[in-house]
């Protein structure tokens, strides 16, 4: 288990960076060095300590509430947006931490489509289980996703009765939630479940049902096939006994899973999973031996709870190679809030209407990249996260290519309408010795970028440009000039369009796509 072995190398800014970069959207320059400083583990366990749970959104017209309030059918698109927009704040608002972005993963996972459920309600439930439980035990999580309102809606398990079975849910739960497809023996069987498996789950989830009034979910016995269920080979002919009584459904429902989970499947299928979204798209038979397999075993040991598989991932040899840092294209997550979290002086406006006019439109970008939250293209998630095999490098095409270019650009020199919201003074300001135009370079590339640059990068950076042509050197006069005397409009007007011309070409960069 050497690649698993706690990694003993060395604990500098560039290791520390990497950590952050995979654990977290975006850091600023103060967070890093809180990560040296504390080292290694006491950083790790930070990162998987459990955030608090946030306040219910709320509506910036009425200033109350609204998920916790009878249905509103009239309402349901604009609260739909709101539900986006106050998880992008939990996003946008969060210490250093991995839950958001485990958060992020079981969206991808355990998929439904909000539009398709047509609830801001089940949407917001949804959403709210899979962040406090994104650290959590996975079986917990999928007992509750199977019977949650969101889900009997998108999958269709309100319609699934014994006189009218619908196997919709029934195959996602083999095949994307748990235990995955496996080699196929023949057309439509596989190692891992059969067709029939596929129906005989399905009735085992008879008679569960959503009121559409209320939204209560309840299990309804008269639309239950109460016959036994015999499965396949691949589950060792489990029989799960047919009920007709009250408890059938939740009776049997823990049965499904317990056969499910048992299956030696199932310990690998998700850890791959979350390796592709933590580590590297490329899982290689050394890495699937070597790594996959070993917390695959520490998964099932753990009885299903994936935080000690995460903090042995965290801290392990294979994830601190150096060959990890910048293997992967950055998510549109990853680049919008990364982008935006890595400012030293960004903050969430006080003002309830100003804070989610900016998530909105966070959540709005993220739509334009392709990464609509809470809205994946199908049932099998987002599909740089599962596609083969290309995954990560689907997030890059000729389409979100000029669009991120475009973005950052108008964050930084603005538009027409509005001033850019990165203040690029600022953020070189949080940089330390920030008068010496190479170490303030370093200090900025080290912090931007996932990969080092080469040497006559760095020149051509300062010297064509930030100084476009002139000589490096005079940086350092025209930032202490500027340090000298902040509120002179003339000085700040020249070093703002000097350092936006920098940080428009700085985005632009190959280098700042990778992660």
């Amino acid at each position: 288990m050497a690649q698993l072995d706690q990694y003993r190398g060395g604990w500098t800014d560039v290791e520390a960076a990497h950590l952050l970069r995979r654990c977290c959207f975006g850091f600023r320059i103060d967070q890093l060095e809180n990560a040296v400083r504390d080292g290694l583990e006491k950083t790790v366990d930070a990162l998987l300590t459990p955030l608090p749970e946030p306040a219910l959104p709320i509506d910036p017209l009425t200033g109350e509430t609204f998920t916790d309030k009878p249905f509103s059918p009239v309402n349901n698109g604009r609260y739909t947006g709101l539900v986006k927009a106050w998880w992008a704040e939990q996003v946008v608002a969060a210490p250093p931490s991995l839950q958001e972005k485990m958060t992020l993963f079981w969206m991808s996972h355990f998929v439904i489509e909000a539009t398709a459920v047509q609830s801001y309600v089940f949407f917001h439930d949804y959403l709210a289980f899979l962040r406090k439980n994104a650290l959590g035990d996975v079986r917990t999580m999928a007992r509750w996703i199977t019977t949650s309102g969101a889900m009997l809606r998108y999958l269709n398990g309100n319609v699934n009765t014994a006189g009218n079975p619908n196997e919709n849910f029934a195959r996602e739960l083999q095949e994307l939630f748990i235990n995955g497809k496996g080699p196929e023996i023949e057309a439509g069987n596989y190692t891992t479940y059969t067709e029939s498996d596929v129906r005989e789950a399905a009735r085992v989830l008879t008679g569960w049902r959503e009121q559409r009034g209320t939204g209560v979910v309840s299990f309804d016995v008269r639309r239950h096939d109460v016959r036994n269920k015999q499965f396949s080979a691949a589950y060792n002919n489990t029989v799960i006994r047919g009920r007709n009584t009250v408890a059938a459904g939740e009776e049997e429902l823990g049965e499904l899973l317990d056969m499910i989970f048992a299956q030696e499947a199932t310990e690998r299928f998700v850890i791959r999973k979350i390796y592709r979204w933590l580590v590297n798209a490329d899982v290689t038979p050394t890495v699937e031996r070597d790594v996959i397999a070993p917390l695959g075993k520490a998964f099932r040991a753990a009885e299903w709870r994936i935080l000690p598989v995460l903090r042995t991932l965290l801290l392990s040899e294979h994830f601190h190679d150096a060959a990890m840092h910048g293997s992967q294209l950055k998510s549109p997550a990853d680049f919008i809030f990364g982008t935006m979290r890595s400012h030293p002086t960004f903050r969430l406006p006080a003002d309830a209407t100003q804070r989610y006019t900016l998530t909105q439109n966070l959540s709005v970008n993220l739509r334009n990249f392709q990464m609509e939250l809470g809205d994946p293209p199908s049932v099998a998630g987002y599909d740089a996260m599962h596609q083969q095999p290309d995954y990560d490098r689907l997030w890059i095409n000729t389409a979100t290519l000029p669009l991120r270019n475009g973005w950052t650009d108008a964050i930084v020199a603005g538009t027409r309408q509005r001033q850019g919201a990165y203040d690029t003074i600022a953020m070189v300001d949080s940089l330390p010795n920030a008068s010496d135009p190479y170490a303030m370079m370093d200090a900025l590339c080290k912090h931007l970028f996932a990969v080092e640059i080469a040497e006559d990068m760095r020149q051509k950076l300062l010297q064509d440009v930030l100084q476009e042509g002139g000589m490096v050197y005079d940086w350092t006069t025209e930032w202490q000039a500027y340090k000298a005397a902040p509120t002179n409009q003339q000085l700040r007007t020249r070093m703002k369009t000097k350092l936006d011309r920098l940080f428009v070409y700085l985005f632009r960069m190959a280098e700042y796509q990778l992660i």
